[in-house]
């Protein structure tokens, strides 16, 4: 490799030096292990001249790139998540260790972690232990960070202190048998880290800033010059409420840095959200965010990050106001001063509070997680599809959607469902809740991902609350493609189902939030062309679960309709225009005899056979009726029959007798839901077909 007859590469030699024992992280997220062997040991002096100086080129450029340094190490969730695209955010570590009292520092943790899980993130505690650099903390080592700080520990370390706390505790460690030494970073540390790492975006509590008096005192927090350097969103309640917020603002201007409200014109002062001070902008949704970050990083190329304060809307916040102003005036007459002041405050203002300061601490908190896990999501989006509905970005090339043999067109659901213990009473009951992603076109899409069919799923989902999570969910665990062109992100909520359950587990009662389902996109004629199998739910409206069909006839795919429910399956069955596009439908028995009894001439009745003889007779009249109006060369239907198993419906063409078979199902002893029973058999039967199976082969299958 380096013979003497050859011109050596520098950037070749360049990575073999560096990568003793050493995985070096790409831009590209692949990850390659170059061990160092004794003929690689080549002098830099004894290169010729042109290849010494473009080495030192190299070098520059390799020390100041992206990837993350070989003294971080990356949890392995952590650094999966960011190989794959998957979005991360940071979390400190000082709030943990010298925040808040043990047990409550645990239990925000833990907290803040799953906020971000629910939303399809993954956190990552960003600490220093015994000298190395993490990033992302097991449970069992979060618990020990929880405790290290009034053990005395973990040492505070801003961004100057990295190096030499990381420095101490390898000397200690080395040394002696002493406990798991922590060094707790703060803002500016965890920024630092976390840019190192790869990660965009940073949950906290407050950020520092100028310090009342810090005109004079010049006491200003190392948090705004990071801000400056280091490209992160840090999504915080605003300053602390112990600094001076005008004054910070007019640093962060001259620094540079992108400062803005989320959803108010004023900016915070942590506890309150009143401070009396105009922010520099509003932030409406989380796509703005991101919009501005990346247009700052990416086309601006501008090192700074972006702060975005999010109120506390907390209503202790004004007793929390009076109590800061008095442990201000303690602090200065115990001549309590630098670093040692924040805590200080914290912990007097908790105790003239009666906790109250550490109740809205922990909300404010937890409301910034669940705003930093939107952004986070909206970057990825961003950076991976280009433009939006949302935010047009004219200048960025948009990417096709990935090819798919199958498509998805329907409804994204969350669904609760509450159970109580005991009869349900007119106050509040107490009992178990249960929340899971739903919605008839995702769990077909979720059945054909995790089979590795690899469907593209269009839906449209809500700004303000878990739907970047289920579609985050749907990417990253069932195998299941959406671009920005095929989720819709619109105002309000997204659609959601509450069930409650009395004691026995039977319905009481429910409501349905679908508003948002109205919006779902449809793909185009174009986007269609090469896909074997158009899937649609009956969520979308009817005329546009009408031009997908036709769409995807125009396009030469098969179109497969699961019906939903009685009443959306009624409504589109009425229309001839709908059925003459279908070869694939997958009705229940209740669904079948209501499209059946949506044609002119009235339909059919489900009742079973008069004398007793063919309990099976009406399902195969009111399919028969169906196959009538569906599409001439090859039509299907799959009738879900509960305990009695399945019944295919076929007609080859428009000139053949229509065929039926009936799949007896095999008992099943103790079920515990038949909850999408009937999707999953619509997911897996498609599955089976593009893998070359027959309708029969795949009814079997799909069982």
């Amino acid at each position: 490799l380096f013979s003497p007859n050859t011109h050596p590469n520098p950037h070749l030699i360049l990575h073999c030096w560096s990568a003793t024992s050493t995985t070096i992280r790409e831009r590209s997220s692949a990850s390659i292990s170059l061990p160092l062997s004794q003929h690689s040991a080549l002098s830099i002096r004894s290169l010729l001249p042109s290849t010494h100086m473009a080495f030192h080129q190299a070098l520059r450029r390799y020390t100041t790139s992206s990837a993350a340094p070989s003294c971080v190490k990356l949890l392995p969730e952590v650094a999966e998540a960011l190989s794959s695209g998957r979005p991360v955010v940071a979390l400190e570590s000082t709030i943990v260790a010298h925040g808040m009292p043990y047990p409550q520092n645990l239990e925000l943790a833990k907290d803040v972690s799953q906020i971000l899980r629910n939303k399809g993130v993954i956190p990552a505690t960003i600490a220093i232990k015994n000298g190395v650099f993490r990033v992302g903390l097991h449970p069992d080592e979060l618990e020990d960070l929880a405790q290290a700080g009034e053990e005395g520990r973990a040492m505070k370390c801003s961004t100057r202190d990295l190096p030499l706390v990381a420095s101490k505790h390898r000397r200690i460690m080395s040394s002696s048998e002493e406990n798991v030494q922590w060094g707790a970073t703060t803002v500016a540390a965890t920024m630092r880290l976390a840019h190192a790492a790869g990660i965009k975006t940073f949950v906290t509590g407050g950020t520092g800033g100028v310090h009342r008096g810090g005109e004079l005192s010049l006491d200003i927090s190392t948090d705004l010059i990071e801000l400056s350097r280091t490209p992160v969103v840090v999504v915080s309640a605003g300053v602390k409420s112990i600094l001076d917020v005008k004054r910070t603002l007019e640093m962060l201007e001259t620094l540079a840095v992108p400062v803005g409200t989320w959803k108010s014109d004023e900016f915070p002062a942590f506890f309150s959200p009143i401070s009396g001070v105009k922010s520099p902008t509003k932030f409406d949704n989380a796509m703005d965010v991101a919009s501005a970050f990346l247009t700052s990083s990416k086309e601006l190329g501008m090192p700074c990050g972006m702060l975005v304060a999010v109120p506390n809307h907390d209503p202790a916040g004004q007793n929390v106001e009076i109590a800061i102003q008095e442990a201000l005036q303690e602090a200065e007459a115990s001549g309590i001063q630098g670093r040692d002041v924040t805590p200080f405050i914290l912990r007097t203002v908790a105790e003239k509070t009666d906790g109250d300061s550490l109740r809205s601490n922990m909300s404010l908190v937890k409301r910034n997680a669940e705003v930093g896990a939107d952004i986070a999501n909206s970057i990825r989006d961003l950076s991976l599809g280009g433009s939006t509905r949302e935010t047009v970005l004219s200048s960025r090339p948009k990417m096709s959607p990935p090819k798919s043999r199958v498509v998805c067109v329907g409804g994204a659901v969350i669904d609760t469902v509450a159970s109580p213990e005991n009869e349900i009473i007119g106050t509040s009951n107490p009992g178990k809740i249960h929340r899971s992603d739903g919605g008839v076109g995702r769990n077909v899409a979720e059945v054909l991902g995790r089979l590795g069919s690899t469907p593209l799923f269009y839906t449209a989902i809500g700004k303000a609350d878990g739907g970047q999570g289920i579609v985050s969910r749907l990417e990253k665990e069932c195998g299941v493609i959406t671009t920005t062109k095929s989720v819709q992100v619109a105002d309000g909520n997204t659609a959601q189902y509450l069930a409650l359950l009395d004691k026995n587990s039977e319905l009481v009662g429910g409501v349905a939030d679908m508003e948002v389902l109205s919006k779902i996109p449809i793909p185009s004629v174009e986007e269609l062309h090469g896909v074997d199998y158009l899937v649609l739910d009956a969520n979308a409206p009817v005329d546009s679960v009408t031009t997908a069909a036709k769409n995807g006839v125009r396009a030469g795919s098969l179109v497969c309709f699961e019906p939903t429910s009685v009443p959306k399956a009624k409504l589109l069955s009425s229309s001839n225009e709908f059925m003459e596009c279908l070869n694939y439908v997958f009705p229940n028995e209740d669904e079948l005899f209501a499209m059946a009894k949506a044609s002119d001439d009235g339909g059919v009745e489900s009742e079973e056979g008069q004398d007793g003889s063919d309990e099976y007779k009406p399902v195969r009249d009111a399919a028969l009726k169906m196959l009538s109006r569906m599409a001439s060369d090859k039509a299907h239907i799959v009738v879900s029959l509960g305990s009695r198993g399945v019944l295919l419906a076929s007609k080859a063409d428009a000139l053949s007798s229509p065929e039926f078979r009936h799949f007896p199902a095999d008992v099943v002893s103790d079920i515990k839901s038949s909850n999408g029973a009937g999707d999953t058999l619509c997911g897996a039967f498609v599955h089976a077909l593009l893998r070359g199976a027959g309708e029969e082969e795949a009814v079997q299958f799909g069982m």
